[in-house]
């Protein structure tokens, strides 16, 4: 009878890449008492010690195992590749079988014992990146450089790098990549790293100023890695500048002006924050109080261009040139202050306007004199001269009035008083500051005097619409007496 063994195979290397082909050599040899017949070796792929020709069969072909005489064995060797799919840092194991001859004495044992092979792999990971600057303005792009290291035990293949950035130091690819595309990481042996690699990105839109970032890097992984949880590094924490407008209380040509005038204001805005802040708008505005908000009147049909400002850079002056607006109350206090518009690098608002510098709108105001008469003591139906001025003590021209004179029982003279004439006396327009000539007239003293008695005689100018002060319209009273009998 014939009894065909085979002996445990010895593979040429026990650690293999995923891809390594690898020679197995055996001995194949006949145990019976006579001949055996030519056969076939096939070598196997098992997940255990066990070897059996259900295993995964290596190589396309078997070996062929000549015809053995009893006590002879045969020496046979095959070059094979590692099955795909295999998992990296798993521990194999390799056999063979030669398959069975008709008439074979004993057939449960033609498959040998086993070997074991280690798949061995690359891990590729990534060190913490620097970065060029760790506070950053909001558009700034900014150097970032990182490691790519292969923690394996074999050559990893090329691959790409991408930057990231993170609200939080876990990073990952979830993350927003940095810059429009990776980076090539070159094929790196076992244990071998790529130097440090650098990519210039720009930090992304719409982040909130002050607030801190993280960026770090992530390495795509390649088929066969044993390891891919480690291909993203630590983050690096970067924070974002901010900028701080803020404006100048307004300086203005005139704080006393015409209520159709023209006022020229001049502003300084300033960037008191760490970051550029890019090109913005500065409006004049009219308030009745001295807190200056957006929601006051604008002055001019249009803001001033303000050009943007590296961090605690100024404009310089800027000014500009506007009329008031319409309907204001003559002889008010109002303010006028600026606002200059946020811009996205700005992390706070709350002081883009000034404070309110005041202006009062000009009106003029008729006073009048103490009048003089030409006899201070009167006949009871006597004619006499009375002569007064008027003034116009207002910072605006006055337009033309109407002058009466008044005879009261007291110093007080309104135009309650008994009016003396028929007719007042016409008042021409005076300038600021002007006053009349000598306005004069001849009235008689009214009838049902007391004889003996003092009484009053003053003046009052009509009031004109738009005038600032209406209650000093009317003039002290000089005293006068009627005549009686001795």
């Amino acid at each position: 009878y014939f009894d065909w063994t085979v002996r445990r195979p010895n593979p040429s290397d026990t650690t293999l890449d995923l891809d390594q082909t690898f020679t197995l050599s055996t001995t194949v040899e006949n145990e019976g008492t006579g001949q055996a017949g030519a056969t076939t070796l096939r070598f196997y792929w098992s997940e255990d010690t066990i070897i059996s020709t259900a295993d995964t069969p290596l190589c396309t072909a078997g070996v062929s195992v000549p015809a053995l005489a009893a006590g002879s064995g045969s020496s046979l060797s095959q070059d094979c590749m590692v099955p795909p799919s295999q998992t990296p840092e798993a521990t194999y194991y390799v056999g063979a079988c030669v398959a069975t001859v008709v008439g074979e004495h004993n057939t449960a044992n033609n498959c040998s014992l086993s070997n074991f092979v280690g798949i061995i792999s690359f891990d590729l990971s990534v060190d913490t990146p620097s970065v060029g600057d760790t506070t950053l303005d909001l558009d700034q792009t900014f150097t970032i450089s990182a490691t790519v290291r292969n923690r394996g035990n074999v050559q990893a293949g090329a691959t790409t790098l991408r930057f990231y950035w993170s609200e939080d130091t876990s990073i990952t690819t979830t993350d927003s990549a940095l810059c429009t595309a990776g980076l090539s990481v070159p094929a790196l042996a076992a244990a071998a790293n790529s130097g440090s690699l650098s990519q210039d990105c720009t930090v992304p839109p719409s982040q909130t100023p002050e607030a801190t970032y993280y960026v770090g890097a992530c390495v795509a992984t390649v088929v066969g890695e044993s390891n891919a949880a480690n291909n993203c590094s630590g983050g690096v924490a970067v924070t974002l500048n901010s900028a701080d407008w803020i404006v100048s209380q307004p300086s203005v040509d005139d704080n006393t002006v015409d209520s159709d005038a023209t006022i020229t204001l001049d502003a300084t805005v300033q960037n008191t924050g760490t970051a550029a802040a890019s090109a913005t708008t500065l409006r004049f505005y009219w308030s009745d109080d001295s807190s200056i908000t957006t929601t006051d009147t604008p002055l001019c049909t249009a803001g001033i261009a303000v050009p943007a400002l590296a961090a605690a850079a100024n404009s310089g002056s800027l000014s500009q040139s506007c009329p008031i607006p319409t309907a204001q109350t003559i002889g008010a206090t109002y303010y006028v202050g600026a606002c200059v518009a946020t811009s996205a690098e700005e992390l706070n608002a709350e002081n883009n306007c000034s404070d309110g510098v005041a202006v009062s709108i000009n009106t003029f105001d008729w006073t009048v004199r103490q009048p003089s008469v030409d006899d201070t003591t009167l006949g009871s139906d006597q004619t006499f001269t009375i002569s007064t001025m008027v003034e116009n003590e207002g910072a605006e021209p006055a337009g033309a009035t109407t002058l009466r004179f008044y005879w009261s029982e007291d110093a007080s003279i309104s135009t309650t008083d008994s009016a003396l004439c028929t007719a007042g006396v016409a008042v021409a327009a005076l300038a600021a500051g002007g006053n009349s000539s000598s306005l004069s007239q001849d009235c008689t003293v009214p009838a049902s005097q007391t004889i003996g008695a003092t009484y009053y005689v003053g003046a009052c100018v009509a009031t004109v619409l738009g005038e600032f002060n209406a209650t000093n319209n009317c003039s002290d009273g000089v005293s006068v007496s009627i005549n009686t009998f001795d």
